[in-house]
């Protein structure tokens, strides 16, 4: 029996090395949801390794680096912003006379595609009321609680920071502005 060259694991160092830090990863996350159950990696010892197996042969490798003056600016930046969501998750929960104008905006992008651009729409839900529901080649639509222009100031402020994080310019040229 021959196994198709697409999906045979990659037999380079690097494909090697990609598979060992993903079944890291992803044993963290076991570990976590299933704190000193140690009986649990029956199952989640060969799911992990299936995981990560699965991740290495599917997904290309995609090189990324942060910039380590953008990763200081970025941290307290994901801390105020994790903080402001959760207190705004908080408040609407409590007190179900807030206003809500929901909506939809269409934010085109200005970051080049990739790394920078996939961490942009996960960070998107720090943002206080917002959810991403569709990306598109050249923008992304987020659903709102509140729709105001802040939104749109936020969004650019997020993307401004993810730019400086990954090192690069705002319109996809390297350090540039956009």
């Amino acid at each position: 029996m021959t196994v198709a060259k697409s999906m045979a694991v990659p037999s380079t160092p690097h494909a090697l090395g990609r598979f060992l830090a993903r079944a890291a990863w992803m044993g963290l996350v076991w570990f976590g949801l299933n704190g000193a159950d140690w009986a649990s990696w029956v199952v989640g010892g060969p799911a992990v390794l299936a995981a990560a197996w699965v991740s290495v042969s599917l997904l290309p490798a995609i090189p990324w680096r942060w910039s380590f003056g953008g990763a200081m600016a970025f941290a307290p930046y994901f801390l105020r912003e994790s903080l402001r969501g959760g207190w705004d998750v908080a408040r609407r929960a409590v007190s179900p006379a807030m206003r809500l104008v929901p909506g939809i905006v269409r934010y085109p992008f200005h970051l080049p595609s990739g790394p920078a651009r996939l961490f942009f729409c996960s960070a998107i839900s720090l943002l206080p009321g917002t959810a991403v529901v569709a990306i598109a080649p050249g923008e992304i639509a987020v659903h709102v609680l509140e729709c105001t222009p802040r939104v749109e100031a936020d969004l650019r402020e997020l993307e401004r920071r993810v730019a400086a994080l990954f090192g690069v310019g705002r319109g996809g040229e390297p350090g540039g502005a956009g």
